[in-house]
């Protein structure tokens, strides 16, 4: 199984270019068609008051289109390039979620509260992607390059469903791994019930697959169970991180969308996330 539809999300930010140039190598390595959406906020009075796009707007797109043709038509891949004809804040969500649907694998890039607001997609656009598109998402960190992804890949397990999603939408980058290691945290000292026949189904089913993990756990009692698996993936010398992501529960479960949330904003490395 590979990835043969890949979408990477387009703006004004500065990582953008790191973005796709991230996507064509992903592409190449299953021959997949590569789309690029130009997608970002329009803020000018223009926009907000005829709901129409701006000049801005209008040259911002056209500078997207030629930087992704010019890439694509080097990288030798088949692709297109789409732009929305409108910025309206929410407008720009949902697009990305709708053509997300249709594609293997989105690519998106962590939003960073340092850089300006222009040009940029909306902080909350990956977490909606995330959680409403039904495919699995590659969050790319704002800072850093990323020539090569998925050489050695750290997979958070906890054994509920939104980690199996994520294992199942994470196999084509398994398979081609040099290194797989199954984390899990855990914030107590006892195992959780039924751990064992947890840790045998999962590395049977993964070596059916022709992926050879190794698995480990651990236990935190003095930092945040999502900071000590980041910390724990780093020192693994992971270039991609593989979790399934949590939406908004109530009561009990009320801390569960918020370490998405802080992954989301905070992983230095690659981030596979479903859902």
């Amino acid at each position: 199984m590979a990835y043969k539809h890949i979408l990477v999300h387009l703006d004004s930010g500065p990582q953008v270019e790191t973005r796709l140039d991230a996507a064509i190598a992903l592409a190449k390595t299953s021959g997949a068609f590569l789309r690029g959406l130009f997608a970002q906020p329009d803020r000018s009075a223009t926009s907000v008051i005829a709901r129409r796009s701006s000049e801005h707007l209008e040259q911002a797109a056209a500078r997207s289109e030629a930087m992704f043709r010019d890439k694509l038509q080097a990288s030798g891949l088949q692709g297109q390039w789409h732009g929305l004809t409108h910025g309206e804040h929410n407008h720009v969500i949902r697009e990305v979620i709708i053509w997300s649907r249709f594609a293997d694998l989105t690519v998106l890039g962590q939003f960073d509260r340092s850089a300006p607001a222009d040009g940029v997609a909306p902080e909350e656009l990956n977490e909606q992607v995330v959680l409403n598109s039904g495919r699995p998402v590659l969050v790319l960190p704002f800072a850093g390059t990323f020539p090569v992804i998925g050489k050695r890949v750290a997979v958070a397990w906890n054994a509920e469903r939104e980690a199996v999603r994520a294992l199942a939408d994470a196999m084509p980058f398994l398979q081609a791994a040099d290194e797989v290691t199954v984390i899990t945290v855990l914030t107590q000292a006892a195992p959780p019930a039924g751990s064992e026949p947890q840790r045998i189904g999962l590395l049977d089913h993964l070596a059916l697959h022709g992926v050879t993990a190794d698995q480990t756990h651990f236990t935190v009692t003095d930092i945040g169970a999502m900071d000590a698996l980041l910390a724990r993936s780093i020192d693994s010398g992971a270039d991609l991180l593989v979790m399934g992501a949590h939406g908004h529960y109530g009561f009990p479960f009320l801390h569960r969308g918020g370490g998405t949330r802080h992954v989301l904003r905070t992983c230095p490395v690659p981030l596979l996330l479903s859902h």
